[in-house]
């Protein structure tokens, strides 16, 4: 059966709504909802399970492709789900976009965020990002963290809305499979990751003990600061391990989507090993 998108016109009110969702964290946040682009990540949303409300075609791009193309394909997995699919011109689509190169795909899923206190009590560490300002980096980690066999990620203080259009293209269907928390005070997130029996264990770029040298298989929550500034001293003082991977010299730091995956992957080694 061949599935056709139901064109949209440029003056529907569910294009600025779009527009809103795609450019506002506080949008997002009001309607629970999220946007995801692309035909190959809204097929892994998709597949994860995630609720889709509505997905959106540019035309243009519709007609060039044939039958089994990526976009072609999502199209009909979300048809048979249930899921309204809708046309947009080229340049509607665009102006709803987050991306420069968009690739004829947009849906809107539900913005499902888990309690600290739910994320403290399940198996695994627990990922913390704190003051974690690149969307790009965010995203990596969410990924890096289901992939290492994380409880889940809380996002803390300043960070970055786990939800926006580029952290959520880097998690992919991380985002909607492994459990995710929100917290604007980090001072309060730590206690309940304490609380519930959790070492925490800040990633310092000197000072600190090799991740390897670390004890990492028990119950731990693992501390990512920001790009810029790293943890705060205070936050570090809360902590009852730092951790700092071993460099050579001349190289000062890397980025904290690769710092933070070592270290969560040296976790996973542990506890397979214990």
């Amino acid at each position: 059966m061949v599935v056709e998108p139901t064109p949209l016109s440029a003056n529907n009110p569910r294009i600025a709504s779009l527009r809103r969702l795609s450019g506002r964290r506080k949008a997002r946040l009001e309607a629970g909802r999220f946007v995801i682009e692309g035909p190959v990540p809204i097929a892994e949303l998709l597949a994860a399970g995630a609720d889709l409300d509505e997905l959106y075609v540019d035309l243009d791009q519709w007609a060039q492709v044939d039958d089994r193309s990526p976009l072609r394909s999502v199209v009909r997995d979300a048809d048979a789900a249930g899921v309204p699919v809708w046309g947009l011109t080229a340049s509607v689509f665009a102006s709803v976009s987050d991306t420069n190169s968009p690739q004829g795909a947009l849906a809107l899923a539900l913005r499902t965020v888990t309690p600290i206190s739910d994320v403290a009590q399940i198996d695994g560490p627990v990922l913390v990002l704190v003051d974690i300002s690149d969307p790009g980096n965010a995203g990596t980690l969410v990924r890096a963290a289901e992939a290492a066999g994380c409880a889940g990620v809380v996002f803390v203080g300043s960070s970055t809305d786990p939800f926006g259009p580029k952290a959520v293209r880097a998690a992919a269907g991380s985002i909607v499979r492994l459990p995710i928390a929100e917290g604007s005070e980090v001072s309060p997130a730590l206690d309940e990751l304490r609380s519930s029996g959790r070492s925490l264990v800040a990633t310092v770029v000197d000072g600190g003990v090799a991740p390897e040298a670390t004890d990492l298989s028990g119950s731990v929550a693992i501390l990512i600061g920001s790009e810029a500034h790293g943890l705060s001293a205070e936050v570090i003082a809360t902590c009852s391990a730092t951790i700092t991977i071993p460099m050579q010299s001349a190289v000062e730091s890397i980025n904290a989507a690769v710092a933070g995956a070592v270290v969560l992957f040296e976790a996973a080694r542990q506890r397979r090993n214990a």
